[in-house]
């Protein structure tokens, strides 16, 4: 089984904003992380891709939903969103532009 790695920024709350996350696409789970040393040992939050939706609000900006789990992710880079929405495609997640 692949098993591809992103580098995003995602909301946490209020008072940390968004915060550097690593995400990893392992089958149909979208797991994050806090960093890399996490990969492997700790999941600090998955999401099941099955039946999920994504907004793309922006160029390197994306809100990706699943049931009652939404996660807000920021890009540095424009090209790193496109690979990783398309790979979501591949994956059957419809995706909505604004």
């Amino acid at each position: 089984m692949d098993v591809e790695i992103y580098h995003f920024k995602k909301w946490t709350n209020y008072v940390f904003w968004y915060q550097n996350r690593c995400f990893e696409i392992k089958g149909l789970w979208l797991h994050y992380y806090w960093d890399t040393d996490d990969i492997g040992n700790v999941i600090r939050g998955s999401m099941n891709l099955k039946n999920a939706t994504a907004w793309r609000i922006s160029e390197k900006n994306l809100h990706l939903s699943s049931h009652n789990l939404i996660y807000y992710l920021k890009s540095g880079s424009e090209k790193v969103m496109d690979i990783f929405v398309r790979r979501l495609k591949e994956l059957n997640v419809i995706i909505t532009d604004s």
